[in-house]
């Protein structure tokens, strides 16, 4: 799968506002379950691009992601979860 084909299959999120400002992004949607994983990180630290980058290189190349960087994984479809209504 290329990144452009990767990227279409995500869902990004931002949450907060000012300096608490974070990206999250969601892949490996499955329809009546949810999502399999999720990276999310502050702004300030990680751009929605590098956040991406990261969550690729999990995906596709099991690279683990930086301790910095917040992760969900869901190991199976019961373990999946929907994104948070926030307003």
């Amino acid at each position: 799968m290329t990144k452009k084909e990767f990227k279409e299959r995500c869902s990004f999120h931002e949450y907060g506002g000012g300096q608490n400002k974070r990206n999250a992004i969601y892949y490996g949607y499955k329809q009546d379950y949810g999502w399999k994983y999720m990276v999310k990180g502050i702004v300030s630290e990680v751009k929605r691009n590098d956040l991406l980058e990261i969550l690729y290189d999990w995906v596709m190349n099991d690279v683990e992601p930086p301790y910095w960087v917040q992760t969900n994984y869901a190991e199976k479809d019961n373990r999946r979860f929907k994104i948070a209504i926030i307003g």
